[in-house]
């Protein structure tokens, strides 16, 4: 992935530049995995099901944004959403 606009976003304050975090992506993983596999599970429902499958995409796909960026995170206000 090409970092030069996302180098401007930290230029221009709207993204912060982070060291990688090894807890971080431990989790990241642990957490993705787990609701996966929860997710495969028959006896809760199909929202349940649905709800665990979409945070599991959601931690490993951050996952992947902060291992191939080397650590961009979002500024306060975006906290949430991350």
């Amino acid at each position: 992935m090409d970092r030069m606009p996302l180098d401007n976003l930290v230029r221009v304050g709207q993204l912060k530049e982070e060291p990688p975090d090894l807890r971080e992506f431990n989790g990241l993983v642990s957490s993705g995995t787990v609701r996966l596999k929860d997710a495969k599970l028959n006896q809760i429902s199909l929202e349940s099901r649905f709800d665990l499958a979409y945070n599991a995409a959601h931690a490993l796909a951050w996952l992947q944004v902060r291992k191939s960026l080397f650590g961009i995170s979002m500024f306060e206000t975006y906290a949430g959403i991350a």
